[in-house]
């Protein structure tokens, strides 16, 4: 048989051993089998790969971190209904700066133009936070 008919058949013949129904019967799977070696020790190293997949077991997790999350939370949430007030200032300065921008027959240059960066560096810089940073804060203890 040619390659692509090896091929064919190699798929299903592990189709079948999966559950799976394929177009080809069983017994023409096992005919081609008998006659190529190739196709032979292809779906015998399929079929051995697959029972070592199917031993083996997803390791289960058995830490509880809920005890060491859930007193941190209050203090989570504590700051964060205070973190929207430089933000809302921040919202009302480029807001303001927006209306200035859109008077009529005014050219207020280059410089004007970098307002807006200068006020997000600015509130970053206040707020000592990143914008980039990736939070990992909730640690376990003793690690």
């Amino acid at each position: 048989m040619t390659k692509l008919n090896c091929e064919t058949v190699c798929m299903a013949a592990m189709a079948i051993a999966d559950g799976y129904q394929c177009e080809l019967s069983s017994d023409q799977i096992q005919a081609h089998l008998t006659d190529c070696s190739d196709c032979r020790h292809e779906v015998g190293q399929l079929r051995s790969l697959s029972s070592l997949l199917d031993a083996q077991e997803r390791r289960q997790r058995t830490e509880n971190v809920w005890r060491l999350v859930e007193p941190r939370l209050p203090e989570v949430a504590r700051s964060a209904s205070r973190a929207w007030r430089p933000f809302l200032l921040l919202g009302v300065l480029l807001l303001g700066y927006r209306l200035v921008e859109m008077i009529p027959a005014r050219d207020f240059g280059f410089l004007f133009k970098l307002v807006p960066v200068v006020l997000v560096i600015a509130a970053f810089g206040y707020l000592k936070e990143n914008p980039f940073k990736i939070h990992a804060e909730l640690s376990l203890e003793g690690e």
